[in-house]
């Protein structure tokens, strides 16, 4: 055998030892891969672009289409849902075309998920919910109907220690029923409805909370990691839902979020007379109690300064 020979024989058994079984433990038959939506990596890893620069308002649906489509980041927006959201709902289009945040939360009343998309209108990740028992958008205090609505992130607080009171005025000594971590949302009419967790996992995926939006303990505490204090919130009706707000003359605007249309209900409205159409951002304020939601809260996670005794309308 030759130098030659015996080189390349040396060099065949090396690439054989170092292609051989790891240190790891298993087989590649025997590794399973658990990614998902809920275990994927922590949203906060996942790269985040440029956001592009206000445009301003589109007076039509072609104007923020033609926008998107020249857009040095065209291929972006067309990946994402702001094009369809464009041709259903301007007014929602227009807000997150000029927000200045990096993301953009929807809580899906129909689907039962809370969304995460970047500024393009491109799904991050998305994890289960529970919100109201009843359906329909909110009216008043105590109706146990979540808002439906355009609102914003008004505050993130420790909710570890807050505790609930029933509509009977009687508090439970039970700590933890918020979760860790409570997402506040600011809406003109109430400032007692957010995102947050539970002591009751096996809720999500129902209609089961007083108003609220609940995820799990775990997913709030992912959730807060990359929320911002007025970040954009869009809580959008399920089918059920808009049946019953058409049904009490109220036309809530909703988008969709993927390719399979909202099956619009057709209903026989209810005597509509002294009310007015629903605002294409908020819950109509002359149904619900107003509140005071002036208060400036910063997006560091602190202790709240409102009393951690809890009204129904916000578990």
């Amino acid at each position: 055998m030759n130098r030659f020979t015996l080189l390349l024989t040396t060099l065949f058994i090396i690439s054989l030892t170092a292609c051989g079984p790891s240190d790891k433990t298993g087989t590649a038959d025997s590794i399973v891969d658990t990614t998902t939506y809920d275990t994927a990596m922590p949203i906060d890893t996942i790269p985040v672009d440029t956001i592009p620069p206000a445009p301003g308002r589109f007076a039509t649906t072609q104007e923020a289409l033609d926008y998107m489509q020249n857009s040095p980041y065209r291929e972006k927006y067309e990946a994402g849902i702001l094009p369809r959201m464009a041709r259903e709902n301007l007014p929602y289009t227009n807000k997150l075309l000029n927000s200045t945040y990096s993301r953009f939360l929807v809580v899906d009343k129909g689907k039962m998920k809370v969304q995460v998309y970047d500024c393009y209108g491109r799904k991050e990740i998305e994890y289960g919910i529970a919100c109201a028992k009843n359906f329909g958008t909110k009216h008043e205090k105590g109706d146990s109907r979540t808002p439906e609505g355009f609102f914003s992130v008004e505050g993130i607080y420790d909710s570890t220690d807050w505790l609930f009171t029933d509509d009977n005025g009687v508090t439970s000594p039970k700590k933890g029923q918020f979760g860790p971590r409570f997402i506040r949302l600011r809406i003109p009419t109430t400032s007692q409805i957010g995102i947050h967790g539970t002591c009751a996992p096996w809720s999500i995926g129902s209609r089961a909370s007083h108003g609220c939006i609940r995820v799990t303990n775990e997913n709030i505490l992912k959730l807060v990691e990359i929320v911002e204090v007025g970040m954009p919130v869009i809580v959008n009706p399920g089918s059920r839902d808009m049946r019953v707000n058409l049904e009490e003359g109220y036309d809530v605007p909703y988008i969709t979020t993927d390719d399979r249309p909202i099956k619009i209900p057709k209903v026989i409205r209810k005597d509509t007379t002294n009310v007015d159409s629903i605002p294409m951002d908020t819950v109509p304020a002359q149904v619900i109690e107003a509140v005071d939601t002036t208060t400036t809260v910063t997006k560091q996670v602190t202790a709240p300064t409102v009393d951690t005794t809890v009204t129904p309308d916000s578990i």
